[in-house]
């Protein structure tokens, strides 16, 4: 390793001093790793070591120590999680962590512990942040912050002994996919401490976020604390919650994560003798307690604990630590069944259950009351069906939704303040639906895709053949084949088998925009610009290219189109564009607007969220037929602060076609009118080293996946035996039967299901 030398002019002009070696009372990383295992193996039928990921830079194992009456499973406990550092420097609740374990562990006999280890689930990690632990108790550098990702690529650790001037590394508590986009970057202008709150690469880039993700996946966590220590001073001895963005954008369940954080802060007195004050978030930067509450519904508290003095002597860090202990010991209460430590022991639980067989599922529970369209779904424990939903008393609606299944939903439920509220679902199965058909013009069969908007949409790239195993119900579907009218409608499948085919016809094309040639034909209010970046080939325009990257406060940018567009009379006209979007829900709409004059604004279309990959969208413009028409595509921004804004709105491939696109649904349940299978293109094609070949059968049938060269010779043969009905798919990589890579050139593939042979061509290139 060796030490980032600064110029002379940075140490003169920094304001910070070195750093001071850390007091001996603090525990190192081998110290961690030593009592977790000594706790296990004294108290093995409660407490279990886990190594729930490594570090990114040195893959250190992540402990984790999980306490409960049933370490083996847990899946009926409500599950509580206690992070103790993920920010190097931050060494006091490490220290708080270990605390709590132990003593938790020593009196397990006595009340509440014995409760807590009854009823709950908790989970302990002394440090999230290993490798940077290690950096700061080894006196390398008692200011560092980050992880040790090697930022520049030189294969050395890159730091300074002064604060804020560590090349490398992340600051893990910026890294997490929820406002990532906010978080600094390497070298973020302004301040100086240039390198500290690096975000990352890329969101959930960092091993250590990965970790933590794959935990909470499996445990769902519904209530934590993650310990911080405030560097300036200036958040000290405070307790955060999600959220309230700016003061003027509160999460949904803003009351009640208020109240946790009150009772909780309100048990951890100050060096001075009084409570810790509590505030919500009010920034967006990729906060692990932002992200819990989205991914999870998890109410996790940011405790700033101690004072801008990081790392005290040990008369004072054990005192902090105590002082620390009765918050810890507030949010376990909290959890119970019921508790008179606490004033409310509320949540709603119970078991989402198949109606049929009884079986357990794992469903989507929502609460509409306190609902929002960028929560990632909060789901039921698969393993038993068991959900737990911390809330406050109070009536609400409760909605279960599965694929494949009908809504369970429950009105009136009464949430008790006193103790959990019980409230169990059965879902009823939708029967099976066996689609296939064609998509062809003229009676030719053409490339396609189909999208079936089931809740989880479903893809399907098909050249003219298709078949599609879904569930009952009504659909949206869309249909878009390359130079061809898209079919936009509804479908509704039935239990059994139907076969519907779609025809389109070619367009015609009465306006087209793919940047290619510039913006000359558009009128720009804005920033907007051409770019190649998220086009993946060729330009598209964005509305907030360079600089932050985000779009302006404040704003309301726009491009029209200089010269009107002629929509013949008695036709179809159908807009449809690829999108590329992320603002802020609600409050930044993007819009599409008609106008014959170019004064007066028809709006056709209207969007906001974070939907950041390219996606088609249409709008039915056949209000307009017979008219001349102007074009704008226009972002509007409502906020008071330039965090409130979000990266924009990317457009490319504007159309304006005519044509028409119908469906045949055939009722005839003729055995020779179902399609029995379907071969998809291989994708990708050209391919190397792999190409994945998709097929789907109608029914249980022996498949066979047959590869031949230009020659005819079979070079390899993929033979699985009887399948069930559904998609199947085959990786190829390119080697022969026996092992051996195969030359670049053509290759046919061929499957054989039943009486079904389809065959279709594809290049491997080396």
């Amino acid at each position: 390793m060796r030490i980032y030398i600064l110029t002379l002019l940075i140490v003169i002009l920094s304001p910070i001093a070195l750093s001071a070696d850390l007091p001996e009372c603090y525990h190192t990383y081998d110290e961690i790793s030593t009592m977790l295992f000594d706790l296990e193996q004294q108290y093995p039928n409660i407490a279990k070591v886990h190594v729930i990921g490594y570090s990114q830079e040195e893959e250190l194992p992540i402990y984790a120590m999980q306490i409960s009456a049933d370490v083996e499973g847990s899946w009926e406990r409500p599950a509580l999680l206690f992070v103790g550092q993920v920010h190097a420097e931050e060494v006091l609740g490490v220290e708080i962590t270990l605390s709590n374990i132990e003593q938790i562990l020593v009196q397990h006999n006595q009340l509440p512990y014995v409760q807590w280890l009854n009823q709950l689930d908790s989970w302990w990690i002394p440090t999230l942040n290993p490798e940077g632990h290690q950096v700061v108790t080894s006196n390398l550098d008692t200011s560092y912050r980050k992880n040790k990702r090697d930022n520049d690529g030189n294969g050395l650790f890159d730091f300074s002994p002064l604060v804020g001037y560590d090349i490398d590394g992340v600051d893990i508590n910026r890294n997490f996919d929820f406002n990532w986009c906010h978080g600094d970057t390497l070298m973020q202008p302004g301040g100086t401490e240039v390198y500290d709150y690096y975000r990352g690469p890329a969101p959930m880039s960092e091993s250590e976020i990965q970790a933590i993700k794959q935990l909470a996946d499996e445990k769902k966590f519904i209530y934590s604390i993650c310990w911080h220590s405030s560097r300036s001073g200036n958040f000290s001895e405070k307790a955060y919650y999600s959220f309230n963005w700016k003061d003027v954008r509160p999460s949904p369940d803003f009351a009640f994560a208020q109240s946790i954080a009150q009772g909780v802060a309100s048990q951890i007195m100050t060096e001075s003798g009084v409570p810790y004050e509590y505030y919500p978030n009010a920034s967006r930067r990729g906060a692990f307690h932002d992200w819990m509450y989205k991914e999870y519904g998890a109410f996790q508290l940011l405790i700033e604990v101690g004072t801008r003095n990081l790392q005290p002597d040990e008369a004072l860090m054990q005192d902090t630590v105590q002082r620390a202990t009765n918050g810890v010991w507030w949010m376990m209460n909290r959890a119970l069944l019921y508790s008179s430590a606490v004033p409310s022991s509320s949540l709603l639980t119970g078991h989402i259950t198949d109606a049929v067989t009884g079986e357990p599922l794992e469903a989507e529970i929502i609460i509409p009351q306190r609902h929002a369209p960028w929560f990632t779904p909060r789901t039921s424990f698969a393993e038993t069906g068991r959900y737990y939903k911390a809330i406050p008393m109070g009536n609400y609606t409760v909605q279960a939704r599965k694929k494949g299944y009908w809504d369970a939903v429950q009105e009136n439920v009464n949430v008790s303040n006193g103790s959990w509220t019980m409230l169990s679902l059965s879902m009823q199965p939708k029967a099976q639906a066996h689609l296939s058909g064609e998509v062809r013009s003229n009676g030719e069969l053409i490339p396609a895709r189909i999208i079936i908007h089931d809740l989880e949409p479903d893809t399907l790239f098909v050249d003219g053949e298709y078949i599609y195993q879904g569930y009952e119900g009504i659909y949206e579907i869309e249909i878009h084949a390359e130079g061809y009218y898209p079919y936009l409608g509804t479908i509704e499948l039935q239990g059994g088998f139907q076969r519907i085919c779609f025809d389109l016809t070619p367009v015609t094309t009465l306006f087209s925009e793919d940047w290619e040639e510039g913006d000359s034909a558009w009128d720009i209010q804005g920033p907007w610009v051409l770019q190649d970046e998220l086009s993946g080939s060729g330009s598209a325009i964005t509305d907030s290219w360079g600089g932050s990257g985000h779009y302006a406060q404040n704003c309301d940018v726009s491009i029209t189109t200089l010269n009107q567009i002629e929509l013949p009379a008695d036709s179809n006209p159908l807009l449809y564009f690829d999108s590329h979007l992320y603002t802020e829900w609600i409050y930044d709409p993007v819009t599409v607007e008609v106008s014959q004059d170019g004064s007066e604004w028809t709006e056709v279309f209207r969007k906001s969220g974070r939907y950041d990959w390219w996606q088609k969208e249409y709008v039915d413009l056949s209000a307009f037929a017979g008219a001349n028409i102007y074009l704008r595509f226009r972002l509007q921004d409502d906020s008071i602060a330039e965090e409130l804004t979000d990266p924009g709105w990317t457009l490319d491939n504007i159309n304006i076609v005519i044509g028409s696109s119908t469906a045949t649904d055939t009722e005839d349940q003729v055995n020779e009118a179902i399609l029995p299978a379907a071969l998809y293109p291989n994708f990708p094609n050209p391919f190397n080293p792999q190409t994945t070949i998709k097929y789907a059968l109608a029914s249980p049938s022996a498949a066979k996946i047959e590869i031949f060269n230009l020659k005819g010779q079979l070079v390899r043969c993929y033979d699985p035996g009887i399948q069930t009905a559904g998609d199947h798919l085959f990786v190829w990589e390119g080697r022969d039967d026996n092992g051996k890579a195969v030359s670049s050139g053509v290759y046919f593939y061929r499957l054989t299901a039943g009486q079904y042979q389809r065959s279709r061509k594809m290049i491997l290139m080396k």
